[in-house]
This record gives structure tokens, sequence and C-alpha cells, in this order.
């Protein structure tokens, strides 16, 4: 069995320098950014394992299980962060689409379980800020917790950027077309604008009346369905890893208000949100 750390900190920014991983297979009550500064080797997250090399970053959640294996001398950087300073963040932001971008990141990280940036000037940007806000976090100065937060904020914008870019447009079979039109509903599911079947349908090169009737046959579910299952799978998720209450989950997820929000959560899981 794993073992679980835990961290009274709401942020902590450090680097360690390794020849040997000497921690069990752990999960966290924390997100935790990890940055490969120099080495190489193995990490090993939930039941996969990723061969690691300098310049990768993972991403993990409190659900994400995970260990290194290190074959050559390892300089590892970590950004640890809970969900409180998530919403100390997002308190300070009146964007809401913005807001929701960022709620993504978090709720979908297991998609991305490898390297989460693939673009070179993106890793530049995001290792350059890193040492920014490890020099920011060691040395705290006027204002530091805002400049951290703000930084902060950008990191998961680039790492949001990354994770929405369309791949070029290229001939697909009609299973991975579909795989490909749920994976960005799955991605964009808190942003309505990008989620409306017209926007779906011109991001996929396809007429607004025939991506409705192509998911519903291939997939077996309606958009819209689908859409409420992935919100109410994200709510589950925040009830069973957050302290969040039911009220600010629904609000989180989407969802009009808490009563409309308990019905559908009824209807789908049969339980009520109280029960988690």
């Amino acid at each position: 069995m794993s073992k679980r750390f835990f961290s009274a900190k709401s942020l902590n920014v450090f680097e360690l320098s390794l020849d040997k991983w000497e921690y069990p297979k752990h999960s966290h009550n924390f997100f935790e950014l990890i940055f490969i500064l120099k080495g190489t080797g193995q990490h090993v997250l939930n039941e996969s394992v990723f061969e690691y090399t300098e310049g990768d970053i993972f991403l993990l959640t409190p659900k994400d299980e995970h260990e290194f294996r290190i074959r050559d001398h390892t300089d590892f950087g970590f950004i640890k962060f809970t969900e409180q300073l998530f919403i100390e963040k997002t308190e300070l932001v009146s964007d809401l689409k913005w807001r929701k971008n960022l709620d993504a990141i978090v709720l979908h990280a297991n998609s991305i379980p490898e390297n989460i940036i693939s673009n070179t000037t993106d890793r530049s940007h995001v290792f350059e800020l890193f040492r920014i806000i490890k020099k920011e976090y060691i040395t705290p100065s006027l204002y530091s917790r805002s400049i951290l937060l703000e930084l902060l904020g950008a990191l998961l914008i680039i790492i949001s950027r990354n994770l929405n870019k369309n791949a070029a447009i290229h001939t697909i079979s009609e299973e991975e077309k579909v795989s490909d039109i749920l994976t960005y509903i799955r991605q964009n599911v808190l942003d309505k604008d990008n989620i409306r079947i017209k926007e779906i349908a011109a991001t996929f090169n396809m007429s607004p009346s025939y991506v409705s009737v192509f998911i519903k046959k291939h997939a077996g579910i309606s958009i819209q369905q689908y859409v409420i299952q992935t919100k109410i799978k994200m709510a589950e998720r925040l009830l069973k890893q957050t302290n969040l209450n039911i009220s600010e989950i629904a609000q989180k997820t989407g969802f009009t208000d808490s009563s409309h929000f308990n019905k559908l959560f009824k209807k789908h899981t049969g339980k009520n949100p109280s029960e988690f």
C-alpha cells in the first residue's frame, strides 16, 4: 500500500538533488508540479511508467500515486500547492473565463500523465517562471504573496495553452475523431463558448447538425449528456479530494445552482453529494 504525504503549507517551492529516490510510492494532499532540471530515469505514475529527461514537467493531483526511478543523478524542482492556494488565487481574479481555465487544468491533470509541455518556447518560459517563483519564495519581500500568486497563475496558463492547442488538421479515422471530440469537450467543459455545438463543429471542420448526429451515433450519448457526465465526474472528484462545500463545487463545475446540481448528481451517481 502506498503512503500518503501531507503538507500544512498552501505553497511550497524547493529543489532536490538526488542519486537515488528514497521515498516509497506515495500520494499527497496537494497538487504538485515537478520540473526535471537535470538527469534521466523513469517516473512511475499510478500504473504507468514514463521515461523522463532534462526539461520534462509533470503535474500531479492529490489522487495520483507516484515515485521516481533515477538512472542518472537528477535535480528536481518542486512547486506544491493545495486547493486553498488555488481558491486564494481565483478570488483575486474577476475574469470568470480565466478562472474556469485554471480550474480545467487541475481537474484534467490526469489526462496529461506524461511531460505536459510540448512547445519548446513554452517550456523555456515555464522553467524561467519556476526560477523566479523559487527566488521570490525563498527571499520574500513586500507584496511577495501577490507576486507568487500571479507568477503561478501565469505558469498554469502556459500549461493550459499546451493542453488546448489543436493539432494540425489531418485525415483520421472516425474512431479517432470521436476520441478527439470527446477529449476536446472534457478539456473545455467549463467554458460554455468553446463547447457550443457551433464551436465544436468549427474546431473539427464539421457542420453543426452533423457533429451532434456523429457523436450520438459513435459514442452512444448526446453532446449535452456527455458535458453533464463530465461535470458530474469533476464534482465527484472535488467532493473526494477537497474541503469545498457543495455550493462551491456546484459553482466551480458550472451548474446554475446547488439545487440543480444536487438533482443531476443524484440522477447520475445514485447518491447525494453530501454522502461523499
